[in-house]
């Protein structure tokens, strides 16, 4: 997928790569790093988007396909949101859905990175809830020390997103659209094929709000 001069496979694998090394214990709770990550690259780029922060709910499948839950990010509000994701050109970007095997309540199988168009419906296996929407011209504001952490985080994003000799090549694979979903069932995917199991039960509306 591109969006402007950006590959977004690479965009995301750069912040995979850098979330990991930078918070190497809980990178998987740091979305707002992600999101401003994102933008900040996007920006970079002459390519307008919006922080948005909100609730969100996925499917997480166990590694036998036996077993299913919603799980994710939600219970806040428009003060103190659950999770911070972006949106540009009608397209939610969101790296830290995949990262939610990591503190499942199963041994849960693989899961992939969120580019998902607007312009068609969301899949059961994902819901996002929006609670506030920044400006696309926002100012990061935060307190002193995080204020520090996040430059240096952003500043080793932007470094490796220049470099020539970086390894920019994404460990999972991004779900963009239902064609994205089928193809990576038909792979083998297990979280793929899971996600439609569950798109054809009769499920129980998602609750995030």
């Amino acid at each position: 997928m591109r969006i402007g001069g950006l590959k977004i496979e690479e965009v995301f694998s750069i912040i995979d790569w850098c979330i990991k090394k930078y918070f190497p214990d809980d990178y998987d709770v740091k979305c707002l790093y992600s999101a401003c990550a994102i933008y900040s690259i996007f920006a970079s780029q002459g390519i307008k988007s919006s922080i948005i922060g909100g609730n969100v709910g996925a499917l997480t499948l166990s590694t036998d396909g036996n077993k299913a839950l919603i799980e994710g990010f939600g219970g806040g509000n428009e003060t103190n949101p659950s999770h911070y994701w972006v949106e540009a050109n009608g397209v939610i970007f969101d790296i830290n859905v995949s990262y939610l095997p990591k503190r499942s309540r199963l041994q849960a199988a693989a899961m992939p990175m969120v580019a998902w168009s607007k312009n068609i419906p969301l899949p059961n296996c994902l819901k996002y809830v929006e609670k506030i929407r920044y400006s696309e011209d926002v100012e990061f504001c935060f307190q002193s020390e995080i204020s520090i952490r996040m430059q240096d985080f952003i500043d080793l994003c932007k470094k490796r997103h220049s470099s020539k000799v970086a390894s920019k090549r994404l460990g999972t694979w991004l779900l963009s659209n239902p064609t994205d979903l089928n193809n990576a069932a038909r792979t083998g995917d297990k979280w793929a094929r899971g996600a439609i199991r569950f798109q054809k039960m009769n499920s129980t509306p998602i609750n995030i709000g």
